[in-house]
């Protein structure tokens, strides 16, 4: 099984089974995975996983923690450094159906202190195991080209640009459910908004007012040069 750790004033601290897939940017962590198959010895897999924006030394901590943890387990685990944005397959695998890195800092303090809940958005990619991202709350986040979900206090839109695949929606929408359940105890409403569709749905007026009313999302027309450089293929 497995289990998360983050470091938190020099100190780990463990992360409920609720958030496990949900990883801050400026904080370091650290995950077990833990196989005890039916013949031979028990299988440890130690990730440290650094966030952009953590400070050195709590990514140092981390990787000592990693260390102490292998002692522990009697030095036959396999340790792998995890940077935000270059995480491995296998890491990736442990957080299904998804793996979302966010703005901000850990804290094991729970709830909103001023009780507002924090509205987010996020793009989501991935065939496998689907990488989320937050992006800024604004329409201009918007394209044709990716699958969006809006998370508000009362209801989960999940918008699917014209150009996005069959299962890139499919992978979203597990995305949905899981925060759904996460986030929301699986009391939330959740509405699908079509990419080009602005009237005659209230799911749809209700979406468009969250960004200041509807406006159409330009699409990308690339310029000659950039038609004339080879195809880039971006990793998150």
């Amino acid at each position: 099984g497995i289990e998360v750790w983050c470091i938190e004033n020099q100190q780990l601290v463990p992360v409920s089974k609720s958030s496990q897939g949900k990883f801050y940017s400026g904080s370091a962590y650290l995950v077990l995975n833990a196989v005890f198959p039916k013949i031979g010895p028990p299988q440890y897999d130690i990730h440290y996983w650094l966030g952009n924006e953590a400070k050195k030394v709590d990514s140092s901590l981390a990787s000592d923690k990693a260390l102490e943890l292998d002692a522990a387990l009697g030095s036959c685990s396999v340790q792998y450094r995890e940077i935000q944005g270059q995480e491995s397959q296998k890491f990736l695998s442990h957080f299904k159906p998804c793996f979302i890195p966010i703005e901000g800092v850990f804290t094991s303090k729970q709830g909103n202190l001023n009780g507002e809940y924090q509205v987010s958005l996020y793009t989501c990619k991935g065939d496998y195991v689907v990488h989320v991202k937050e992006v800024p709350f604004l329409r201009s986040s918007l394209n044709h080209e990716d699958v969006f979900i809006l998370d508000t206090a009362l209801k989960i839109f999940l918008f699917s640009g014209c150009n996005s695949t069959i299962q890139e929606r499919a992978k979203a929408l597990e995305v949905v459910q899981y925060i759904k359940e996460n986030k929301h105890g699986g009391k939330c409403e959740v509405a699908t908004i079509e990419d080009g569709k602005f009237v005659g749905d209230s799911d749809v007026g209700e979406f468009w007012s969250l960004f200041g009313g509807y406006a159409p999302i330009p699409r990308e027309l690339p310029s000659v040069k950039e038609s004339e450089a080879p195809p880039v293929k971006l990793f998150w």
